[in-house]
């Protein structure tokens, strides 16, 4: 299993708007932890995370899921935004192999 979601990951990260959503996802989790003290910076910095994940990849319900998860003041140090686009990413990934 580990290594189709490996096989699977590697292949999204071809994707040039996956890695866009990818590494968009790993700087805001990095700022999010950095400004844990400062929540209005912090919240600032999920909904410039939820708009820029949003052009890049699309409508996609997963992305309100990690907002919500970033809302939850204790949840807030949890990589929501990165382990949400790595998910998108293994499963669009499934339904393009599925699709040819």
């Amino acid at each position: 299993m580990i290594r189709k979601w490996n096989e699977n990951f590697r292949t999204a990260w071809r994707n040039p708007r996956l890695r866009r959503a990818l590494l968009i996802a790993v700087v805001s989790d990095a700022l999010g932890f950095a400004v844990i003290a400062l929540p209005p910076v912090q919240w600032a910095v999920d909904a410039v995370t939820a708009v820029l994940l949003l052009v890049v990849l699309g409508f996609r319900w997963q992305l309100f899921l990690a907002l919500a998860i970033e809302v939850v003041p204790v949840l807030e140090v949890f990589p929501a935004w990165t382990l949400v686009v790595m998910a998108l990413a293994v499963t669009t990934n499934e339904k393009t192999k599925d699709e040819r």
